[in-house]
C-alpha cells in the first residue's frame, strides 16, 4: 500500500532501519502504511520477539485526541485474542513527538489484497469464504464491545487475512485511522462521518458494509441490493445487510451476537463452533519506555474448525477428508449432484411400477398404511416418514429403516435437506426478529422462505402433482408456499411437529368446548378411505377451502363481543367427508375461542376422498 501525504497532516514518521525506539525496539523495514500512519517490522531486544511498530507523526494525533488514543490503547492491551493483534504498549518519542504503538506482527495480506486478487480473476468471494474472513472478527468485536471497546475504523485494510481467516488490526487506533482518511467512507457509519464518536453499532455498520463488499466486489450502496448484483446470494442476505447498515444506529442489529446469529444460521448451519483454549493469566513485566507491559511468553491457542457443505441439489456432499454431517448415512455422503426433476421422475416411475398398497411405516409407535409406493413418497415429501422410521413391505414382510430402502433414499434426502433449509430460515428470522426489523425485512424473509421450498415444490409438481397428471389425496398433498393471509386466505399446513403431537396426545392440544383440537386431529393415525367415497377429486383447492370461511365472516365477527384480540388465527383440520374434525384458536379469550370453534363446527366443505387436510386461516375484527 503506497504511502500518502494528506492535506494538513504531517508527513509519515520516518524511522531508520536499525534505530532503537522506546528504549527497546530495533526498527526493520516498513511493512505498510495507512496514509501517514506507517507500520514497521521490528524486534523487541528484550524478549527477541518479532513485533510491529506503528508510527504516527504529531500531525495525526492532535492534542485533543491524544488522551483518548492513549486510553484506548491501554484498554485494548488487556484484550487478548488469537484473532486480533495484541497491543503491547504506547510511547511518544521525546525528540520528535512521534507516537509509537507496539503490536503483534502485522500479517502481510489484507482483505483488500485478497479481493484484488479475486476480482483480477473475474470473481468475488463466496458467501462461505466471506464468512470465514469475518467470523473471527465478529468474535473479537463481541468481546471488545462487552468491555466497552469499539474499533471505529473497520475496513478492508484493517482486516488482515491469514489462511483464509480474518485477523483484526488497528484496534485502539480508530480515531487515528479515520484521521488518515485510509478507510473509505463506504465502511464508516453515517454518524461517524458526521463527526460523532463511534459506538458498537458503528462497528456493526462497518461489518455489514464489509460483507456486502466481499460478496459483490462493490462498495456498499443502500439503493442497490446485493442479490441484484450476485444472483447466487440468498434473499435473506439482503435482510442481514439492511439490518446492519441502516442509517439510524437504533435500526441496526442491537449487538454483534445478534448479527452473528443471523449470519451463522444463513451461512454456516453445519459449522462446528471453534473451541478455543483460554490463554493463561498474563505475567507481564513493566516495559521500559512503554505505558503498557509486553507479554514475555507467547499465548498458545488450539482451534477446531470443521465445516460440512450441503450441496445445492439437495444431496449432502462433504468436502474431501471431512466428517459427514451428524445424522447423515454413509450412502448420503459424497453423492454427486443429480438433475433433480429428471432423475427423481425416473425414480418415481421405477418405484411405482406395479404399484399396490403394500407399504406400511411406523412413526411415534403407530402403524400407518397400507400405502402405495406413490403415497409413501408423498408421505416422505411431507416429512410424515423420516430416515430412521421403520418401513415394511407387506408382500415380502421385509422390514428396515427408510434410508435402507434404495428406491426411497433420494426422496428422503431431498425432504431432509428441505427441513434443514426451513430450519435455517426460521433461525435467521428469529435472530432478526430480536432486533425489531422493519416491515420490508419481514417481507423479504417471507420471500426467502418461499424460495427455500421452491426446489422441492417443483420436484413434487413434476413427479407427483398435477404436472405429472396424477391424482393426489389431500392428506399427502405437499404444503403450499406459505400465504400468511389474514381475512380470507389460507395456508395449507404440514402435520404438527413431534412436540405438538405429544402435547395433543396428553390433552394439551388446545381444543375448546369438547371439540377435538387441530393438533389432536392431525396427530391421529391415518385412516385411508379405501372405498374412495369422496366426491369429485383428490384434494380441495384454495378457493374451495376458504369459501365456507369467508361466507361466515359475519358469524365470526359476532364472537367479537366475547373478547376478540383483533387479529385472529385458527388452525383447522377437515376430514375427507368435508366435515371439520378439529380446530385450534390461537388467540383470544376462552369464551371467544369457544364461540369461534362453534362456528367452525357448523361449516361443511366438499367431500374430497382423502383422509384429511390441515390449514391455517385468519380474520381481523375491525
Amino acid at each position: 500500500m503506497a504511502q500518502t501525504t494528506l492535506p494538513g497532516i504531517a508527513t509519515p514518521a520516518a524511522l531508520r532501519e536499525g534505530q532503537i525506539v522506546a528504549g527497546r525496539f530495533s526498527i526493520g523495514r516498513i511493512a505498510t502504511s495507512f496514509g501517514a500512519l506507517s507500520v514497521y517490522t521490528a524486534k523487541d531486544t528484550k524478549t527477541q520477539k518479532a513485533v510491529s511498530v506503528w508510527a504516527a507523526p504529531p500531525g495525526i494525533v492532535r492534542p485533543e485526541i491524544s488522551a483518548a488514543v492513549r486510553g484506548a490503547i491501554r484498554s485494548v492491551s488487556a484484550l487478548k485474542s488469537p484473532d486480533s493483534l495484541s497491543v503491547f504498549g504506547i510511547s511518544v518519542e521525546p525528540a520528535t513527538g512521534v507516537l509509537l504503538v507496539a503490536t503483534d506482527p502485522l500479517p502481510p495480506d489484507s482483505a483488500d489484497d485478497v479481493m484484488a486478487q479475486k476480482m483480477g480473476e473475474g470473481a468475488t468471494l463466496s458467501l462461505q469464504d466471506a464468512y470465514a474472513i469475518l467470523s473471527p472478527v465478529l468474535d473479537v468485536m463481541a468481546t471488545a464491545h462487552a468491555q466497552n471497546i469499539v474499533h471505529g475504523a473497520l475496513g478492508p485494510s484493517t482486516i488482515r487475512v491469514v489462511e483464509g481467516k480474518g485477523k483484526l488490526s488497528g484496534l485502539g487506533l480508530g480515531s487515528v485511522l479515520i484521521a488518515t482518511k485510509e478507510i473509505p467512507d463506504a465502511f464508516i457509519a453515517p454518524e461517524v462521518r458526521k463527526g460523532l464518536s463511534p459506538n458498537a453499532r458503528s462497528d456493526i455498520y462497518a461489518i455489514g458494509a464489509l460483507l456486502y463488499w466481499l460478496c459483490t466486489g462493490k462498495y456498499f450502496n443502500a439503493e442497490v441490493a446485493a442479490t441484484s448484483l450476485v444472483s447466487a446470494l440468498p434473499i435473506t442476505f439482503d435482510v442481514i445487510i439492511e439490518n446492519s447498515t441502516a442509517e439510524a444506529p437504533d435500526d441496526r442489529f442491537k449487538s454483534i451476537a445478534s448479527m452473528r446469529a443471523a449470519l451463522a444460521a444463513l451461512i454456516a448451519p453445519a459449522e462446528v463452533t471453534a473451541q478455543r483454549v483460554a490463554p493463561p493469566p498474563s505475567n507481564n513485566a513493566e516495559a521500559e519506555g512503554l505505558d503498557v507491559a509486553i507479554d514475555e511468553e507467547p499465548v498458545q491457542y488450539s482451534t477446531l474448525d470443521v465445516a460440512i457443505d450441503v450441496d445445492t441439489s439437495g444431496l449432502y456432499a462433504a468436502p474431501a477428508g471431512a466428517a459427514p454431517f451428524e445424522g447423515a448415512r454413509p450412502s448420503m455422503v459424497g453423492v454427486a449432484p443429480t438433475a433433480v426433476s429428471g432423475d427423481l421422475k425416473g425414480l418415481v416411475t421405477e418405484a411405482t411400477a406395479n404399484d399396490a398398497p403394500r407399504w406400511m411405516f411406523v412413526r411415534n409407535g403407530l402403524d400407518h398404511g397400507p400405502l402405495t409406493a406413490r403415497e409413501l413418497i408423498q408421505a416422505i415429501i411431507r416429512h410424515e416418514v423420516q430416515d430412521d422410521d421403520i418401513v415394511f413391505n407387506m408382500d415380502s414382510n421385509e422390514r428396515k429403516k427408510l434410508y435402507e430402502w434404495p428406491q426411497y433414499r433420494e426422496f428422503s434426502s431431498q425432504a431432509r435437506d428441505k427441513r434443514k433449509r426451513d430450519q435455517h430460515e426460521t433461525e435467521v428470522k428469529s435472530a432478526i426478529a430480536e432486533d425489531t426489523v422493519n416491515a420490508r425485512a419481514k417481507v423479504l424473509v417471507g420471500i426467502a422462505t418461499v424460495a427455500a421450498v421452491a426446489l422441492l415444490f417443483v420436484v413434487y409438481w413434476k413427479t407427483l402433482g398435477p404436472g405429472s397428471a396424477s391424482r393426489r389425496t389431500a392428506e399427502l398433498d405437499i404444503p403450499r408456499p406459505n400465504a400468511r393471509a389474514v381475512g380470507g386466505a389460507i395456508e395449507v399446513l404440514p402435520p404438527p411437529p413431534a412436540d405438538e403431537i405429544r402435547r395433543a396426545r396428553s390433552g394439551g392440544g388446545g381444543g375448546s368446548g369438547g371439540f377435538t383440537s387441530y393438533e389432536s386431529a392431525m396427530a391421529a393415525p391415518i385412516e385411508f378411505n379405501m372405498a374412495g367415497g369422496g366426491g369429485g377429486g383428490g384434494t380441495l383447492s384454495d378457493r374451495e377451502i376458504v369459501g365456507p370461511l369467508n361466507a361466515s365472516l359475519g358469524r365470526f365477527a359476532g364472537c367479537a363481543a366475547l373478547g376478540s384480540p383483533g387479529d385472529v388465527r385458527l388452525r383447522i383440520a377437515v376430514g375427507g367427508t368435508g366435515a371439520p374434525i378439529g380446530v385450534t384458536v390461537l388467540n383470544g379469550s376462552g369464551a371467544f375461542k369457544g364461540c369461534v370453534v362453534g362456528v367452525v363446527r357448523s361449516l361443511r366443505w366438499r367431500a374430497f376422498g382423502g383422509p384429511r387436510v390441515g390449514f391455517s386461516w385468519g380474520f381481523s375484527v375491525q
